[in-house]
Order: structure tokens, then sequence, then C-alpha cells
């Protein structure tokens, strides 16, 4: 008799502890799966893309000789299947003017296309690069990959890619796209990833509801997508968003930072990692901070 209540027992509570994770999720002080962390807080944006045509190597250059210890790329699948690194999925802005669509386009085609002239004619026959030849640029520097992938169903082209450099521990995987943060984090659970999210706050309630508002839905994706690393526009950051996100574990990295008065407001805040245009600057930044 008493074994059968205990066994009773034992089941009705493993039930209600099941039914009670299942509804109610896990705390905010927990953790989700393990994964691995980068600590990179000078990330160059496209590379030192105010001083150079945004996705090009010249631009990854400049950005290593600046210090910045990450730089971010942006990749797409041409039709036939070469990676290639663009932040608009047309040619017009940054390819010579005409607006193709270049996830439609072979790689011969787009590799016709001038990458640099929009930015100055100095930059003039810059070439629109594959993500081959951007980790083959980084590897053995002390700035390391942040990859963008900007559309679903090419993330295991994309690890192939960066496994052919065994650079899996050196790279971070960044997307919008919450299907492109699931399926990197069931691919390969050794690789860094996070979750880039902004929202316009204009007329949202007040700064108090906001931070709480957005503390609740940034929780709920960190749970979601089983990632510990959010890459929040810098405009829906608060010294106290920072801190209660920081304060539930999670990696607090921003984008797209410029001014150096507002870098500086970011680290003391604890913002972990910036993304900037300008890494030269971020960089005197940092040493300034060092010193203090």
């Amino acid at each position: 008799m008493y074994l059968q209540l205990s066994l009773k027992t034992g089941l009705s509570v493993l039930l209600i502890t099941l039914f009670s994770s299942i509804v109610f999720g896990q705390t905010s002080n927990q953790t989700v799966s393990a994964m691995p962390v980068q600590y990179w807080t000078n990330i160059a944006h496209r590379g030192a893309s105010f001083l150079a045509p945004e996705n090009t190597l010249l631009a990854y250059r400049i950005a290593i000789s600046a210090g910045a210890n990450g730089a971010e790329c942006d990749v797409y699948s041409t039709a036939d299947g070469v990676l290639v690194l663009s932040h608009d999925r047309s040619s017009k802005r940054t390819m010579g003017g005409n607006d193709q669509d270049i996830t439609k386009l072979n790689f011969e085609d787009i590799q016709k296309l001038d990458a640099g002239k929009w930015k100055g004619k100095q930059f003039q026959n810059e070439k629109v690069p594959t993500l081959d030849e951007y980790l083959a640029l980084l590897k053995g520097t002390s700035c390391h990959p942040v990859i963008e992938i900007k559309m679903d169903g090419i993330e295991q082209p994309v690890l192939d890619v960066i496994r052919k450099h065994d650079m899996i521990n050196e790279t971070a995987i960044i997307a919008f796209s919450t299907n492109v943060v699931k399926k990197i984090r069931q691919l390969e659970p050794n690789i860094c990833v996070a979750f880039l999210y902004s929202e316009n706050l204009k007329d949202k309630g007040t700064a108090e509801e906001n931070t709480d508002r957005l503390f609740e839905t940034l929780i709920r994706y960190s749970k979601e997508l089983d990632t510990v690393i959010l890459d929040l526009a810098h405009s829906i950051l608060s010294e106290k968003l920072v801190k209660k996100l920081k304060d539930a574990g999670i990696h607090v990295w921003c984008w797209t930072v410029n001014d150096t008065k507002q870098m500086e407001t970011l680290l003391d805040w604890g913002v972990e990692s910036i993304t900037t245009d300008r890494p030269e600057l971020l960089n005197e930044v940092l040493k300034k901070q060092k010193k203090k």
C-alpha cells in the first residue's frame, strides 16, 4: 500500500513538473543550453565601412589595421550556390546601379559588377568577395569573422565553408531570422550564435514600460532560440535593460554605433560588444577605458 502511494505521489510530482516547464518555461535567471561565447568588443560593421566600400576585402584589411577584433559581413547565395558578401539582396546600391536580385544571378555575372565605384573613384574595380575569400583573409589575424546570414536555407553551406578554414571556434553567426538561428544551433552547437533584434519605440509607452516589455520579449527569444547572446540595435538599449538582461545571464551586443560618447556610455552600461563603421574610433575609446 505504502509503495503504491509513493509511486503515485512520485508520478504526480513528475507530471506537475513537466507541465509547469512546458507552460511556464524556465525562469529568467536560468541559462539556455551551453554555447561558446566570443568576447570581441570592437566589431567592424561590413568592415571599416566608413573608410572603404562595405563588404569588400579592402574594408576588412582596413578593419584589421584599425584594431578591430571582429569583422561583420553579410552573406547571400548566388543562383549557382556561391556564397557572396552583400548587405542588400539587390545589386542597385553597391554594385553598379542596376536593380538585380543577386540570388538569381550566377557568380560569373556578379564578378563582372563593381563593388567599389559607388563609394568613390579611388575604389573602382573592387570586386564582390566570396565568403571563402573573407575567411581566408581573416584567418590567422586577431580580427575574427562575424557572419550575418541574410537568407534562410544556406546555413549548412555557410558552416561548410567555415569548417573548410577550420574556424568554427573563431567565428560568430548572427541573424535576424529566427529560423536561421535555430538551424545553426541544431547543426553546429559549438559555434557562437547571436540573435539580432530591433524595433521602433516611438509611441510605444514610457521608458519604464518599454524596458519591462523588451526584457520579457528578449528573454522569450533567448529561450526559444537557445542562445545566450542578443545583438541589439543600440537605440532600444537603456542602462536598466542592459542590467536586467545581464542579471538574467544574457550577453548584450549592439549595433551600429559611430559616436565616441555613445560608445563610452554603452561600455559603461556593460554592453560587451559594439559593432561600428568606425573601428579606429572605438579602438581609441577602448584604450582610454583601459587606462581608467
